[in-house]
């Protein structure tokens, strides 16, 4: 026997019960059985239960028979063998109830507990975005400002509207895009459809999914939406930068310039539930000579006035401030207009003959971002510059930017120092950084505040190497972690983390892709 108490060949019953349970829930939630309560089921006539026959123990020769402590007689066997019998039937009754009780109940199958949602995703992958999105809300309560920095409000005399022919140097070469075909998760879709679209032209919203597709001209470098108050139901804009050709190549190590167009993208009133019922359109475009767009952040708030606000000409109501990292090196802030403002002033300025198809302009930026001093200040010190990162709580008046020499700048947007802050001749400001330090044996490829507390910082760099850093004491990083080429972070809210999207030719399958670091 047990220590227990049990035989062991009850135990061992008990334990081959308990399995053949386990083998039929897992088969009746793949093949739930239908349960049908109006018909009865025919009543079975139990066997009669025969006993068996008790073994006789064998007898078994010992060496040393004083190690014998006793001899089972036959009319203890026989009594065993009755108490496991009486003992199989009451469990085999007590099981079979459980059995009927159990079949009854709605099992859900594992298609059913991975449903779609209406955007063609799991539910159980949407729980974790909605927890985010009422922690963001909170977060844009507290810490989100509804106006800042009311001196750089955008002129229309800056604004220099460009003819089809000047233009042209700007635009991406490819004017169609390539053959290709959608699939959308949970859909029906043929996939021998295959679509084509024209430079600068869209496809209309899906009417069930509700997304968008469009062709700005290139592989897209740089992207950023345009940040709106809670609750506005005006239009949403995204800034895309694309690359010129798909045969062009850049070199990293020294500082180049050349024509570029910044591409300014509306998307019409997106709500929740109904998406939008508008096609994309290109609002209005951004031609520079600073080289390439490699990274460009939105001011998070208070940048943002609505479509119908009033301003004396030649001001013009804002729609966001925009910083662009250039591979000149340098970093430009731009004063972003409201479409409605610019095409009003575009059609005073343009007359005589057919417009442009396009809104192709030229213009001042408000401010200059550039590492060095006054009387040592040079855009090529430090190299071109990679990414951005603009300060996430009010009033965000710190601007941060990562270099090809692994450098991080950090610029004060509201200072008043005459060291940092230089009045240029056409109206607009030269600032210089308040801090400097050498982040990464390489260029620094992303920069990430902490939502939570704006004195912590991450960077990523082309050394393989994350980095936490505490702004108030830069002489180490808090933590140093070296990992595979980081391609892209972002520091979560709701969890005491990181996640990075890692490029890893080397890792096997399942072990590529976006990691958490805590």
């Amino acid at each position: 026997t047990m220590p227990g108490g049990r035989p062991k060949r009850r135990a061992a019953k008990a334990a081959l019960l308990y399995l053949q349970e386990l083998a039929e829930e897992l088969t009746s939630a793949y093949q739930a059985p239908p349960c049908n309560e109006t018909t009865k089921e025919t009543p079975r006539t139990e066997e009669p239960i025969r006993k068996r026959r008790g073994r006789k123990p064998k007898e078994q020769k010992l060496e040393n028979e004083e190690d014998v402590d006793f001899e089972p007689s036959e009319e203890s066997f026989l009594q065993e063998e009755e108490e496991e019998e009486h003992y199989d039937l009451v469990m085999n009754e007590a099981t079979k109830s459980e059995r009927e009780s159990s079949s009854c109940k709605p099992v859900r199958s594992k298609a059913q507990r991975r449903e779609f949602g209406s955007n063609g995703l799991y539910n159980s992958m949407m729980g974790p975005i909605w927890k985010c999105l009422s922690i963001t809300h909170r977060l844009r309560e507290q810490h989100h400002s509804h106006w800042e920095f009311p001196e750089w409000i955008p002129s229309a005399q800056k604004w220099i509207f460009l003819s089809e022919s000047e233009a042209d140097k700007f635009l991406p070469a490819e004017t169609k895009s390539p053959l290709f075909s959608i699939k959308r998760e949970g859909l029906q879709e043929s996939s021998s459809v295959f679509y084509r679209i024209n430079r600068f032209n869209a496809l209309q919203p899906h009417d069930d999914r509700l997304d968008m597709t469009f062709f700005v001209g290139g592989p897209v470098w740089a992207l950023e939406w345009c940040p709106t108050p809670e609750g506005s139901v005006a239009s949403q804009y995204v800034a895309i930068y694309c690359n010129p050709s798909t045969n062009v190549q850049h070199s990293l190590s020294q500082i180049h310039t050349g024509p570029a167009l910044l591409q300014l993208w509306e998307l019409g009133p997106i709500q929740e539930d109904k998406g939008s019922v508008t096609k994309p359109g290109l609002a209005y475009a951004i031609a520079t000579d600073h080289g390439c767009i490699w990274d460009m952040k939105f001011c998070p708030s208070g940048a943002w006035e609505l479509p119908i606000t009033q301003r004396k000409l030649p001001h013009m109501s804002r729609l966001g401030l925009l910083a662009v990292a250039f591979s000149s090196g340098k970093v430009l802030l731009y004063s972003l207009p409201h479409v409605e403002d610019l095409n009003a002033y575009r059609r005073t300025q343009v007359t005589g003959g057919p417009s442009p198809r396009h809104v192709i302009c030229k213009v001042q930026y408000v401010a200059a971002l550039q590492v060095g001093s006054i009387q040592a200040g040079n855009s090529s010190e430090c190299g071109q510059c990679f990414s951005l990162a603009w300060m996430p709580t009010k009033p965000h008046e710190h601007l941060a930017a990562g270099f090809y020499d692994g450098t991080v700048a950090l610029w004060n947007l509201l200072t008043k120092s005459l060291l940092q802050r230089v009045r240029q001749p056409d109206g607009s400001l030269k600032l210089y950084p308040f801090h400097c330090f050498l982040a990464h044996d390489h260029a620094v490829s992303n920069i990430q505040w902490c939502k939570a507390n704006s004195n912590f910082m991450v960077t990523t760099g082309n050394d393989r190497k994350i980095k936490f850093w505490d702004l108030r004491r830069l002489h180490e990083p808090i933590n140093s972690i070296k990992r595979y080429l980081s391609t892209e972070i972002a520091w979560l809210l709701p969890y005491s983390g990181i996640t990075v999207a890692q490029d890893s030719c080397y890792a096997s399958y399942g072990l590529g892709g976006i990691h958490y670091l805590d």
